[in-house]
């Protein structure tokens, strides 16, 4: 990674009050469907009753109006992440078929299938969402990436792998996410193509993904997560995501530097003004012996 005067800005194609930036600028981890569901439906208000079964979600998803439908979908995956309906009969194929069936419908519709399908964490659902990294839509195609990250299945690396290279950040971000999680060490190679991506919290992720994959190609960009000079110069990053950013980066440095970490985890715990950065770097010094 070559060193720069000034560091990377974040640039997007979204406006910067968008629920897509809201959820994605700055996050390390990208967050679970649920946890996304979660957050949208706190930008957008109480979109309807939640008393409804998951028969009556599913009905509304097939046959109501475009905006009753989405609001459905939505309202099926809260019902799902509270596990209300992991007992309903055939829930999964019943929801991989609305899935394929909304592909020309409001995209939000898909979107909170796929968190629905992530959330159930059945590998049936596979196909289909690796179908779903076509959608025309770019965030429904990040839904699906990380609906199956949730799913956990390793075959599914190969299509996620093929979209690295995507002109949309988020996307991006999520499919290096969804790498790391998925374990494959061959994915190791796309992965690491971003480490020098013009998105900081891109090349982050990346480095987070490459050091799951035990891959030593992460060590230049941890560190320069690490470094308080560097990542306070990201435009628009606040305190809580520097110490983040360098927290998340401790252990995946101190497991692949090894003992080689120490002598930069014991100035970061001597000197940086954060008190659990400091304690994170006492952890990770502690973890070393």
């Amino acid at each position: 990674m070559s060193d720069q005067a000034e560091p990377a800005r974040v640039e997007t194609d979204v406006p910067r009050d968008s629920p897509r930036t809201i959820l994605f600028q700055f996050v390390l981890f990208p967050l679970g469907v649920v946890a996304i569901g979660v957050l949208v439906f706190l930008l957008f208000g109480m979109l309807a009753s939640e008393d409804h079964s998951v028969r009556e979600h599913l009905g509304d998803i097939r046959s109501g109006s475009s905006h009753r439908r989405w609001q459905a979908a939505f309202q099926l995956s809260k019902a799902i992440a509270k596990g209300d309906a992991k007992s309903y009969p055939n829930l999964q194929s019943e929801v991989a078929d609305l899935y394929v069936r909304a592909q020309d419908d409001d995209p939000r519709i898909r979107r909170y299938l796929a968190m629905v399908l992530g959330s159930l964490g059945d590998r049936r659902s596979v196909p289909v969402l690796v179908d779903g990294l076509a959608d025309r839509d770019p965030e429904t195609r990040v839904y699906a990436v990380l609906a199956l990250a949730e799913i956990g299945e390793p075959r599914a690396a190969g299509p996620v792998a093929a979209l690295v290279a995507d002109d949309d950040p988020a996307l991006r971000k999520s499919v290096v996410y969804t790498l790391g999680v998925l374990g494959q060490k061959d994915s190791a190679a796309a992965v690491a193509s971003v480490l020098n991506d013009p998105v900081t919290d891109v090349r982050w992720n990346a480095a987070i993904a490459l050091a799951r994959l035990d891959d030593s190609r992460a060590l230049p960009v941890l560190h320069e997560m690490l470094d308080r000079s560097r990542t306070s110069g990201v435009e628009k990053i606040r305190e809580d995501q520097i110490e983040a950013a360098m927290m998340g980066a401790m252990p995946a440095y101190t497991k692949l530097a090894g003992s080689e970490s120490r002598t930069l985890l014991e100035t970061i715990a001597a000197r940086d003004p954060n008190l659990r950065v400091r304690s994170a770097a006492l952890a990770a010094i502690e973890s070393l012996r």
